[in-house]
């Protein structure tokens, strides 16, 4: 047995103070106040965390955690220049050999000049294959010798490129790992150093999204006793009728790695000029791609006739309204999910309501890009004040938890971004905000009973916040604790 104690424990939606937990290996026995702990504390193993505070373990309802990991190695984000990273892909050139040098996490907009590279630009850099993707992962430019390799492949969608400035949407970027797949020891060593980040960040539960063959690599950590956080598996572009085979469903796996279900694209991004809105935007002033197939409904029905869940990644206002439409069509709404769901049309945030569809958003967008004069207004004029309207969406009961998309990996800058919304009347107290993270989070995969709370019974997954609530002391998940503060 193990008590923990704190100055503050988050349960039923608020903080209580002279309490404990008692857990037992790796479920919680009971919260009981301090005046009845006893003689507890002369059986059982005391651990003592001050004044810190003892919430439930953070669940990131969406993830690519072995993608950011494999991005920290050629990470472009910190850069303020076009300049900066032609000196820093220069230099890493020199260093490194590979058959393609992919850099990730570019982003154009907190640059000088704020304009995407192009091919020629690459090609003064290096006669060896480049690939540069944007940290929305929707839109990547290449150089002749990357265009040239790529051809080999025989992946090239006329209909998402722009060959002649090297440029790709959606399939190419986003796909950049699997088409070029770095060996046994370089995945391994990007999970483990993913993993350690967001358990870190307070996270003990994600819903990643990924390859096969990532699952695949998942169920191979698992087995080698290296997959310290849970995982909830949803497969990029799936197909429901392979599952169907083989029997299996929403669910399947054990505590520590399900397979939950499957993911499609309805659109792209705001920065990759790919997010499917009803007005044209941006530098191209299109409207975006609209990027599910004809097919969809029939796959939709399929995955629910299936009992697999389907989330789909809609961010523009038309895309979430079709998306809507197809959601509607099957008649089966407890089964879908939508990511991101950024620039909802009010009468979509009514039928999204009335439908009790799940959403999965990343509040940490708005303050990425959500802010006067930031990239969405730069891109969308003065529609960007519509973007993440968390406020409106909990008054109108909309089913909806938090994740990240690991940008960055940190649900306490999610919580920020909810509390300090760049437009105020968007944003959620502290409480809302934490409850988003954990609790909500725990019904988008029907483990309400075992997953998000401080209740007996449940997992003994928690995270410890320092005083002031800004920063992780430590982690823990199962009963293990990872301490780091």
């Amino acid at each position: 047995m193990k008590i923990l104690k704190a100055s503050k424990i988050f349960q039923h939606g608020k903080f209580i103070e002279n309490h404990v937990i008692l857990i037992y290996r790796d479920v919680i026995e009971d919260v009981i106040p301090c005046s009845e702990l006893g003689y507890l504390t002369q059986i059982s193993e005391v651990v003592d965390f001050g004044e810190c505070s003892i919430i439930p373990g953070f669940i990131d309802t969406h993830t690519h955690m072995i993608g950011y990991g494999l991005d920290q190695h050629m990470n472009l984000s910190n850069f303020e220049s076009f300049e900066e990273v032609k000196e820093y892909i220069s230099e890493t050139i020199k260093k490194h050999k590979a058959e393609v040098y992919i850099f990730t996490n570019f982003d154009e907009s907190k640059w000088k000049r704020k304009t995407i590279p192009s091919k020629d630009d690459l090609d003064k850099i290096s006669k060896k294959p480049i690939f540069l993707r944007r940290i929305c992962g929707h839109i990547g430019v290449g150089n002749s010798s990357f265009i040239d390799l790529l051809g080999k492949t025989n992946q090239i969608n006329p209909g998402k490129c722009d060959l002649m400035n090297g440029i790709f949407w959606e399939d190419i970027p986003l796909n950049i790992h699997s088409l070029f797949p770095p060996s046994r020891e370089v995945l391994e060593d990007a999970f483990l150093e993913a993993q350690d980040t967001f358990i870190k960040n307070g996270i003990t539960t994600i819903h990643e999204i990924g390859s096969t063959n990532n699952f695949r690599f998942f169920q191979h950590m698992m087995r080698h006793k290296k997959l310290k956080i849970r995982v909830r598996y949803y497969i990029s572009n799936g197909v429901p009728e392979y599952f169907d085979k083989i029997g299996l469903e929403s669910g399947f796996g054990n505590s520590f790695l399900k397979l939950q279900g499957l993911k499609f694209f309805a659109d792209g991004s705001v920065g990759g000029e790919s997010a499917l809105f009803s007005f044209p935007y941006g530098i191209k002033k299109g409207q975006g791609l609209w990027l599910l197939p004809e097919n969809a409904l029939t796959i939709y029905k399929r995955a629910s006739e299936t009992n697999l869940q389907v989330a789909t990644h809609s961010i523009g206002n038309l895309a979430i309204k079709r998306v809507l439409d197809i959601i509607e069509s099957t008649k089966d709404y407890d089964l879908f999910r939508i990511e991101h769901f950024e620039f909802p049309d009010a009468e979509d945030v009514e039928r999204a309501s009335k439908m009790e569809v799940k959403i999965s958003i990343q509040p940490n967008f708005a303050l990425n890009w959500g802010t006067k004069g930031g990239m969405y207004q730069s891109k969308l004029g003065d529609f960007y004040i519509n973007n993440n309207p968390l406020r409106i969406l909990k008054d109108k009961g909309i089913k909806f938890a938090f994740g990240s998309d690991a940008m960055p990996p940190s649900p306490l800058y999610g919580i920020q971004a909810a509390t300090e919304h760049p437009i105020p009347e968007y944003s959620l107290d502290l409480s809302e905000a934490i409850v988003r993270y954990t609790e909500w989070g725990s019904a988008f995969t029907n483990e309400c009973n075992f997953l998000g709370k401080i209740e007996p019974g449940l997992a003994a997954d928690f995270t410890v916040l320092e005083p002031g609530l800004k920063s992780v002391k430590a982690t823990i998940i199962g009963g293990e604790i990872f301490e780091y503060g």
